[in-house]
């Protein structure tokens, strides 16, 4: 607490005089809240109404608090006149002052005097730099969406991690404006026409509990979907990692650590498509299905384990299966082009036709030790 003592009022004008003495040039906004505190105190000021009003410093966290502002009550601040020719530079600093005249009005705080200026140094609470940054924060580095929300638009608090938004396109422009490039969708999404994600991340908040269908006029090309079960089309270059992998069309890009369900999958876009440590979904003996898409894509499926089946094939691009366990099925419609199996299969259901060649020489199984046995030399 600082009180000062170069600081007089006149208690018999209106508005009230605040007058800092020369020769100072300079006051804050807390020593003179202290101040001012002190003199209405005084018993010689009892009578009079009060003069000031404060708020601020309350604490926002993390070591900051909110700025000072003071509101004078039908008063005014002055420096003292000084005598010129020169003119003095004085200044009120430290927070923000405020008046209001005796009705309540707004007014300048400042009251002029002679061969003085007054520079008055406003502070937004806890400064808007900071107060920007704690917003920024809010969001976690993500825009959420949440369609069930009764929120839309782009002003804040739209999108943060309290206040999802309920639409993609308000979460796009919220997004872009602060630099990120990741939605968070709490429950289940339909991406449709006008929701432009490309290049985007969307994260569920799992396979379970975020379901995500893409339907043909969303734009998803070049996009990463994590922790959704996922159904519809894609634009390709897509990565969805750790989902359930439904009926998808025209896949192209990478798949990882995800299960695929009892559904098809249909590859396009003349790009490989790569299935890297994925399992089949599906109990007994039905599978999950990938259609080649006829010709154009080639296919890498490394450390597959359960049942899996490839139909539609004429072209002659490259297709291997490395399989920690499980049995491969081709079906007829397989017409060309040889595909690498290897790895522990348990079975092979080999149905396909044309020049299509299916090639086991790498495959570990029962047949394939027995015969190794039966054959060896001794």
């Amino acid at each position: 607490m600082a009180i000062r003592s170069d600081v007089s009022i006149d208690w018999d004008v209106s508005p009230r005089i605040i007058t800092v003495l020369s020769p100072s040039t300079a006051i804050s906004m807390q020593d003179l809240l202290d101040t001012l505190r002190w003199l209405e105190s005084r018993p010689s000021a009892m009578d009079n109404k009060s003069i000031v009003d404060a708020s601020g410093k309350e604490s926002l966290g993390g070591g900051t608090k909110v700025g000072l502002t003071i509101k004078l009550l039908n008063a005014k601040v002055a420096f003292e006149a000084r005598s010129g020719p020169d003119w003095v530079l004085c200044s009120l600093d430290g927070g923000n002052l405020v008046a209001v005249d005796e009705n309540g009005d707004d007014m300048d705080a400042r009251e002029p005097t002679a061969f003085v200026t007054i520079d008055r140094t406003s502070s937004a609470s806890a400064t808007l730099q900071e107060q920007d940054a704690l917003r920024y924060s809010s969001y976690g580095g993500v825009v959420s969406v949440d369609v069930t929300s009764s929120l839309s638009g782009t002003d804040y608090p739209a999108g943060n991690m309290e206040f999802p938004v309920n639409n993609v396109q308000d979460a796009i422009f919220i997004a872009n404006d602060k630099g990120f490039d990741t939605l968070f969708i709490r429950g289940d999404l339909t991406l449709d026409t006008g929701d432009a994600v490309e290049g985007f991340t969307l994260v569920g908040q799992n396979a379970t509990r975020s379901h995500l269908t893409v339907l043909d006029g969303a734009e998803t090309y070049g996009c990463e979907f994590r922790n959704f079960t996922i159904n519809g089309v894609l634009d390709g270059k897509c990565s969805a990692i750790e989902c359930n992998i439904g009926a998808l069309n025209y896949v192209n890009g990478y798949i990882y650590n995800s299960v695929l369900m009892e559904s098809v999958i249909t590859l396009g876009g003349g790009a490989d498509a790569i299935f890297l440590d994925c399992w089949s979904g599906v109990a007994g003996a039905s599978t999950p299905t990938i259609d080649m898409g006829g010709s154009g894509q080639g296919l890498a499926v490394r450390g597959y384990s359960g049942g899996l089946k490839l139909t539609n094939r004429t072209g002659t691009d490259a297709v291997s299966i490395d399989f920690h366990s499980g049995q491969l099925k081709v079906d007829s419609t397989v017409t060309n082009g040889t595909i690498i199996v290897r790895g522990t299969v348990g079975k092979i259901t080999d149905d396909s036709t044309g020049s299509a060649v299916v090639d086991t020489e790498g495959v570990t199984n029962q047949e394939t030790i027995s015969e190794a046995v039966w054959e060896y030399t001794i």
